[in-house]
Formats: C-alpha cells, sequence, structure tokens
C-alpha cells in the first residue's frame, strides 16, 4: 500500500517485537517500524495523529476483558473522524476438513492440535473472541461494519491458509511446551503432532476458521 500510496502518506507499523522487522534499506521511504504495546496507554506524543489504524491477528495475546481495554487503547491513536480496521481469526471454530479428493485425510490431526491450543490458551489466559459489532459500538464508534469470510472459501487458497494455521497452532504448543504442569504436551509431543498435521495437509485435509474484519468511525468534527 505505502509504495502505491501518494508520497505524503506515512505509514507507521508497531509491534512488541522488532525480531521480524525489515531492515531500514527495505523499507519505503513514507514507512517507519517501531516498538508498541497497545496493551498499555499510548503515549502521549501519538495521541491523535493517525487517520486510521489497521489491526491484524493478534489474538494469541488477547484474553477476557483485554480486547476492550486495547481498543480503547489504540481509539486514543485516531484523529476525530478517523478510522479503524481490525481483522482477526476466530479459531474457536477452527478444525480439520477432509478434502475434495476421494482419497484425502479426515483432518483429525490438525483438529487435534487446534483444540489443544485453544484449551490451554482458555485455562491459562482467559482466551475468548468477542462480538465485534456490540465492542465497536460501546467504545462510541460509528459507522460500524462487521464482515466474515471463511478461509475456504477459494479452494486453491486452501493449503495456504492451513500451512499458515499449522505454523501458528504449532508455535504456540511448542512454547507452551514449556510449562512444567501435567497435561502441556512435551515438545517431542509437539514435533511429533505437528508432523501427523503436515500429513493431514499433504493428503489433502485442510484447517479452516473465520475471518472476521470490522470497522468503525470516530466521531467528526462539527
Amino acid at each position: 500500500m505505502a509504495k502505491v500510496s501518494p508520497p505524503t502518506y506515512q505509514f507507521k507499523g508497531y509491534d512488541i517485537s522488532n525480531e521480524q522487522f525489515l531492515s531500514h534499506e527495505a523499507l519505503p521511504p513514507n514507512v517507519t517500524l517501531e516498538f508498541g504495546d497497545f496493551k498499555k496507554p499510548i503515549p502521549e506524543e501519538l495521541r491523535g495523529q493517525f487517520d486510521l489504524v489497521n489491526i491484524r491477528l493478534i489474538i494469541i495475546s488477547m484474553g477476557q476483558g483485554v480486547w476492550e481495554s486495547t481498543l480503547q487503547n489504540v481509539l486514543t491513536l485516531l484523529k476525530p473522524g478517523g478510522a479503524i480496521q481490525w481483522t482477526e481469526g476466530n479459531f474457536f471454530v477452527a478444525r480439520g476438513f477432509r478434502g475434495i479428493e476421494a482419497n484425502s485425510a479426515g483432518g483429525h490431526n490438525l483438529t487435534r492440535a487446534q483444540r489443544e491450543l485453544n484449551g490451554k490458551l482458555i485455562k491459562r489466559f482467559g482466551w475468548n473472541f468477542p462480538d465485534w459489532t456490540n465492542m465497536f459500538a460501546d467504545a462510541g464508534l460509528q459507522k460500524v461494519e462487521e464482515d466474515v469470510s471463511s478461509t475456504d472459501r477459494l479452494p486453491q487458497q486452501r493449503r495456504d491458509f492451513t500451512e499458515i494455521g499449522i505454523g501458528a497452532v504449532f508455535g504456540a504448543l511448542k512454547n507452551l511446551s514449556g510449562v512444567k504442569e501435567e497435561g502441556y504436551w512435551s515438545a517431542q509431543e509437539v514435533e511429533e503432532r505437528r508432523e501427523k498435521a503436515l500429513s493431514d495437509m499433504k493428503l489433502g485435509a485442510y484447517l479452516r476458521w473465520d475471518l472476521h474484519v470490522t470497522i468503525g468511525f470516530t466521531k467528526a468534527p462539527m
């Protein structure tokens, strides 16, 4: 987007880790990437500076009550009349599905891993998925719209989304394998189950979840 936008447009990206940031030399001149934790109050110098805030796929770090407080923090970034777009995956409905080929795997290993992760995140962090339309409206946003699509809507993209899902699910399970409590998969078990999930995918099964895209606007000046 930055490359095709007028050079007067400025794009700023924030994350709680800079590990995946591109180097400054690899970025367009109107793009900067910086550390930012939106679970905490926004620094004063950033408040009211942005026309649009775009948030994508941070559910892994969210939980009961955290969505609402994070939204309130983020809204302070916007100018009056500014817009927020939040894209999030609902992994509570995620599961494996059999592919269209007659010899496709059933996707049971994909489902098992997703349910294992969901259960642990709910128990450990109070993981949940909000009602987006109500949450935006309760925050005082106007012209709220929520669009929902499925990752299997386009058959040619099912494998790509499955690869993304396997990476996210087993990456999180690997992190949780360090928890020394009964019921958590060990690092070895995580790797063994990842291989089984990959086998499901190679045999035609796919992982499906819903993507919610919600937009809203702050009150415009009179």
